[in-house]
């Protein structure tokens, strides 16, 4: 409930604001609605979160899977997440081999569980994961009660949603975390 009424509130808000200031300079009014704007984002991506869930439960999610050049893939994820890695100094080294093969995948879900895997990664660098919390981290709507990572947004949802898409392809997802280290996640895809 929390992703939800978050969002909602700062929206109502800020637009009660906007809506009751007679007399508001033409800054704080973009400042405003780019608030608002961010809100209803964030509500949007929770959104298609659960509509995303709902179909893995109701087997209805399919995949539309062609050859896929994956470099292309990767530098379509990469730049999706390297700005949040920038934003918040990280140090983010990319090893690709020259030579990868080319993969039946869905492109758009695989670029999803991607994106969420490093930005859990961005969100969550050296972190590591309790080990009594291990075997929950792919449970829906599941959010860890360590106070280092508590209070961080997000809706429960993106490990849940990346392990579905990659047991939908035939592969597997793996986790490997050490506490105050850090997390390796592998993503395992079969190559026809």
């Amino acid at each position: 409930t929390h992703e939800l009424r978050t969002p909602l509130s700062n929206i109502k808000a800020y637009a009660e604001t906007l809506a009751n200031m007679p007399a508001i300079d033409i800054e704080r009014q973009k400042e405003f609605c780019n608030t608002i704007n961010t809100e209803a984002s964030r509500l949007a991506r929770f959104i298609d979160d659960l509509l995303s869930i709902s179909r893995m439960e109701t087997g209805g999610m399919s995949l539309l899977k062609h050859e896929t050049d994956m470099m292309r893939l990767f530098e379509d994820v990469l730049g999706k997440v390297r700005p949040e890695m920038e934003a918040k100094n990280i140090l983010f080294n990319v090893s690709i081999p020259a030579k990868l093969p080319k993969l039946h995948v869905d492109k758009d879900k695989m670029t999803v569980t991607l994106v969420n895997l490093l930005g859990n990664a961005v969100k969550n660098t050296g972190a590591g994961i309790p080990p009594e919390q291990l075997a929950k981290i792919f449970d829906k709507f599941f959010r860890s009660n360590d106070p280092r990572v508590r209070d961080r947004t997000g809706s429960g949802l993106g490990l849940s949603i990346a392990q579905e898409i990659v047991r939908l392809h035939g592969g597997k997802l793996l986790v490997h975390s050490e506490l105050d280290k850090g997390s390796k996640f592998t993503v395992i895809l079969p190559v026809v």
